[in-house]
Formats: structure tokens, sequence, C-alpha cells
């Protein structure tokens, strides 16, 4: 049997271009795999969306697991994962890949982040309901609610932000409805200071912002 080293010698000199497309295709496919790790899916999703997307031609399972050497069951379960999530196509028993990443980004954004939101959301103006029905005269109630309140603020101006991204609202939409929003969003309370001189200087910003923001957005 041929060393290892002199049949890749071999293959080199028989397909130049398939040896350097292949290991493109590997190299897209590492670094697919580290991003879907970091976005909080799994290394597997994103080597398999790396291979099916560089391949010039449609993709069977049985190629995509000698490729990556993975079980049966690995590629199974994952690929099916990705067709649900669109990121992958099917073509009988081949696969292609997604190529609007902005639809990838956007069903990512609207299936899994969004709910995210929400449920901070959900949780903000649970413990806001909590403090409101609490004893008022307490500073530290009345401390605990501002700083719940911002943070609903917060999350809400973030839920118009990925509506408008996810809708593909105009960019001038967009500025317009976060700068209404962030107008709106009094800052939180620091320790030591009431929340009466903390709603002046607001109001002081505020008036300022709302000329700002009319100067830039509707010159």
């Amino acid at each position: 049997m041929a060393p290892k080293s002199t049949r890749a010698e071999a293959t080199l000199d028989q397909d130049p271009s398939g040896v350097v497309v292949a290991q493109a295709q590997d190299r897209v496919s590492a670094v697919m795999g580290e991003i879907a790790e970091f976005w909080g899916f799994t290394r597997t999703m994103g080597r398999i969306f790396g291979l099916v997307y560089m391949s010039h031609e449609p993709l069977d399972q049985s190629t995509v697991r000698s490729r990556l050497s993975i079980s049966a069951g690995s590629a199974s379960t994952t690929m099916t994962a990705l067709l649900e999530w669109g990121v992958l196509h099917r073509e009988g028993r081949l696969y292609v890949a997604e190529t609007n990443f902005f639809k990838l980004i956007t069903a990512v954004l609207r299936q899994r982040e969004a709910a995210r939101v929400e449920q901070g959301i959900g949780a903000a103006r649970e413990v806001i309901d909590t403090l409101r029905a609490a004893d008022q005269d307490d500073a530290r109630v009345r401390f605990a609610l501002k700083r719940a309140e911002h943070m609903l603020g917060f999350f809400e101006m973030g839920r118009s932000f990925l509506e408008a991204f996810v809708e593909r609202s105009p960019i001038r939409a967009i500025l317009n409805g976060l700068a209404r929003t962030a107008s709106r969003l009094r800052p939180a309370p620091l320790p030591g200071r009431s929340t009466l001189e903390l709603d002046d200087d607001h109001d002081t910003a505020e008036a300022a912002h709302d000329q700002d923001t009319h100067d830039q957005l509707d010159p």
C-alpha cells in the first residue's frame, strides 16, 4: 500500500482544483461550526451548513457523514433540525443550503431571540406589578420599582428593534421608532439620588433630545 503522503500527492496531481475546493469547504465548515456554537447552536449544525453551502451540487446524507466524519444518528438529527430552521432545503434525498443570510438571521431572531425578549418583558412586568402593590412610602420599594420600569423600557425598545429588523422596515422608520422609544426611556435611578431629581434631569434632556431627533431625522 502506498504511503499516505504519496496518495495525497497523487490526488493533488490528478485533481488540483478538487483539492483546493475541498480545503475551502473544510475551512468554511469549521468557521461555520464556531459561529453556530457562539450563537448557541451545535458545532455540527454549523459544520454541515458550511459544507452544503460550499458544495457546487446537492449533497446526500451519506456524503455529509463521510466528509465530516460524524455518525449517522448525528447527521440525521442535525440535518432534520436544519430543515426546520430553514437553513437547509431538501430535494428528494439531496440537500441544498439556504443562501439568503438575511433570511437566516431573521429566522433566528423571530423564532428564538424574540421569544427571549418577550420572556424578559413578561418578567419585568410581573416584578413591576409586585412592587406597585408594595408600600410606596418605602424608599427601597420606590428605587426597585424605578429600576424595574427602566429595564422594561429597555426590553420594549429591543422588541421594537427586532420587529423592525425582521420585517425589513425602511431604515428611516427604524430610526424614528427607536428615537421615539429612547426618548421615553427614563434613566435608571442611582443610589443616593431621589427620583424627583432624576425626573427633572430627564425632562430637560428629553426636550433637547426631541429637538435633536427632529433636526436629524426630518431635515
